[in-house]
């Protein structure tokens, strides 16, 4: 095979690939019941390149003789795979993508290309590729109305909740552990240590459902290669596979935590968002598709939608101690259970805990002072706005951040501590755009979808 590496301009790539590998084809799916669940594994192709066949396994006790569930499940595992397609089809951006498996309605196509262009929209813009909606892909299918399956003997009940390993599910495990009625379950997929250890800190749980899902190694090989790479909208899988799970395993909500700070754009005034797979317009989005599949009890949400990152880091600061030495947001120390203490995401979480923790808490779970770094220094600007581009992490808003940080330095003069040296090289700034942290605390957001039996806890946890 030819390696890539020495070509590092992604536009000549992808103007490249797309003339060598003209297609993609999900080719089909294959469901096996097993003792213990169910395991799925997809066929793709890229002709004269590679053949995939990414795994999933699903814990479940499954009902082989509920024809409307088996049904159900069927659209859903082909949705799976439709969004699984995205990390195989992005090695060359081949300009067709043929659908030879199941049905799609012209409504659900277009869907579909929505959630690839935006979902890819950090690849592109990383990889200097001028991709245009209307014409980026053509997505060849066998069309069919949609046509949802009625679930008449839909037995489902409590809560289902994915599980990170970060602040923000925590946070959802700690609003919901007051509503006494709702059984909670938690979810993960590819379990890593950081997320185990906060499943075992969880008194609350009824139920703890690991989810196994194998990449294809021909993929990880391309990648070596120099083929296209780069970020996929990752919680667009975790909505397909927790609705299946919630399906297989009787679950009635799934309470995502991804708050209304996700809406905002990564690169300014643009619409490349790192997450926006967790943005409560993809929510709105994804609910619609899900009702073009299946008529469901089954409910789907963000419990944390109306809340900012900066109202979810004080009710993880105060409410929330016990998971503190457990939790871990970073994606380059997570699955080694570590803070990296290098990165934008440990310098956003450090900053955004900073208003409510003391240093000697703060130093207790990342071991040293961020503040004080100098290789920082581009993470900070990148944050608080200084430069115009966020890093592509999962991060609060430019104006969340400046407010924590204005704080805090009215906190140290209060304590006549000396400032760290960022905020002191950026005190100025930040003190002129810094917001009112006590004003961002009382702001509760309409733009939800959270039920109303949900509703009250949340706000009683902001209070």
């Amino acid at each position: 095979m030819i390696s890539w590496m020495k070509i590092t301009n992604g536009t000549e790539k992808y103007k490249k690939f797309r003339e060598l590998y003209q297609e993609f084809i999900y080719q089909g799916y294959r469901v096996e019941k097993k003792e213990d669940g169910i395991d799925v594994t997809y066929d793709f192709c890229i002709p004269n390149l590679a053949e995939f066949h990414p795994f999933w396994h699903f814990p479940t006790i499954y009902n082989e003789e509920n024809e409307e569930k088996k049904e159900a499940l069927d659209k859903l595992f082909f949705s799976l795979g439709m969004v699984e397609l995205i990390s195989y089809w992005k090695v060359t951006c081949s300009p067709k993508v043929t659908i030879s498996c199941g049905y799609l309605s012209k409504e659900q196509a277009l869907w579909w290309k929505k959630l690839y262009f935006h979902g890819l929209g950090e690849f592109f813009y990383v990889n200097h590729i001028d991709a245009k909606e209307q014409d980026f892909m053509e997505l060849e299918y066998k069309e069919q109305k949609a046509a949802p399956v009625f679930l008449s003997k839909e037995d489902v009940k409590g809560c289902l909740v994915p599980i990170g390993g970060g602040k923000d599910s925590i946070v959802s495990l700690e609003i919901l552990k007051h509503c006494k009625e709702m059984e909670l379950t938690v979810f993960s997929v590819n379990r890593i240590k950081a997320v185990q250890e906060v499943i075992d800190l969880c008194e609350e749980k009824v139920g703890d459902i690991k989810v196994k899902r194998v990449l294809d190694k021909n993929l990880l090989e391309l990648n070596k290669q120099g083929y296209l790479n780069g970020h996929t909208p990752f919680s667009a899988i975790v909505a397909f596979s927790s609705v299946i799970t919630a399906l297989l395993n009787g679950k009635r909500y799934i309470a995502l935590s991804n708050e209304t700070s996700a809406n905002e754009s990564t690169v300014k005034n643009s619409t490349v968002n790192h997450q926006y797979s967790k943005s409560f317009q993809f929510e709105q989005d994804f609910c619609w598709y899900l009702d073009t599949l299946v008529d469901t009890k089954i409910k789907y949400f963000s419990l944390l939608r109306p809340l900012t990152e900066i109202q979810i880091a004080k009710i993880f600061a105060v409410q929330a101690k016990r998971y503190h030495q457990a939790f871990r947001s970073c994606n380059a120390g997570s699955k080694q259970g570590i803070w990296c203490c290098n990165c934008p995401k440990c310098l956003f979480v450090y900053i955004i805990l900073s208003p409510f923790l003391s240093k000697r808490e703060l130093h207790a779970i990342f071991g040293q002072e961020l503040l004080e770094k100098e290789e920082m220094d581009r993470y900070f600007r990148e944050l608080t706005g200084i430069d115009e581009n966020k890093p592509f992490e999962c991060v609060g808003t430019r104006s969340e951040v400046l407010a924590a940080l204005k704080y805090f330095i009215e906190q140290q003069s209060v304590l006549k501590q000396e400032l760290p040296l960022l905020v002191k090289r950026y005190q100025d700034f930040i003190l002129d755009q810094g917001g009112n942290l006590k004003q961002l605390l009382k702001e509760f957001c309409d733009d939800h979808a959270v039920p109303d039996s949900f509703i009250e806890y949340v706000k009683q946890a902001i209070k």
